[in-house]
């Protein structure tokens, strides 16, 4: 129980620390909190390993949230278009658990436009998904897929690092993050948020460094 009040501590304390002007945005503090919730998952596994997990039989399943794919796609792909109706429908359906159905109209969405690369990382997302957030060779290679389309694109290899995020590869997504950052020209409108993103990581560490008080 100990373990528990001091995690709760913690995600509290921890975007209130952070959330300053200047310091971290909001899909910045969205990485944060899907850092800890890695954290809370892992607790939970570790403590609690004969706990019953399956839902109420016949029991309707709840709307779910937006994933951080969906915040982030409205800062760095379409939001208008054909595209961007399509995307945001994928995102609807995932919110009500319709992942396959996400995953399809994707997937006849690039039949119509091959060369979309939004489309392209949004159906390589929407198979992670499916995937119940693992990281599958088919995850990757609809990503590689994407990259191939535009290989001077940095948004492939930018979500792929939000995906590596959402499965709990944390050192994955930096990885990944801070290759695309050294590759980025000096004027790249992308340096700036991409930074504010790998700023999420040093804060996720000075937070698991920081000694919890106990009362």
């Amino acid at each position: 129980m100990s373990g528990w009040i001091a995690f709760i501590l913690l995600a509290a304390l921890v975007p209130l620390l952070l959330w300053r002007p200047g310091r971290l945005d909001r899909p910045a503090l969205m990485l944060v909190g899907a850092a800890l919730f890695v954290a809370a998952a892992g607790y939970v596994w570790q403590g609690s390993p004969g706990e019953a997990g399956a839902p109420a039989a016949g029991r309707e399943k709840p709307m779910r949230g937006d994933t951080l794919f969906a915040a982030e796609r409205q800062l760095f792909l379409s939001k208008f278009g054909e595209t961007g109706a399509v995307l945001a429908t994928a995102d609807a359906f995932n919110r009500m658990n319709e992942d396959e159905a996400a995953a399809g109209l994707l997937r006849n969405a690039i039949r119509k436009r091959p060369k979309d690369v939004d489309l392209r990382i949004g159906y390589a997302h929407a198979l992670f998904v499916v995937a119940q957030g693992n990281e599958t060779p088919a995850v990757n290679l609809a990503f590689d897929r994407a990259e191939a389309v535009a290989p001077q694109s940095p948004a492939p290899r930018y979500f792929r690092g939000l995906m590596q995020v959402e499965a709990g590869d944390l050192a994955g997504a930096e990885r990944t993050w801070l290759s695309l950052y050294g590759s980025l020209p000096v004027d790249s409108q992308w340096r700036a948020p991409l930074a504010r993103r790998l700023m999420a990581f040093e804060a996720v560490r000075a937070a698991e460094a920081r000694p919890v008080a106990h009362p």
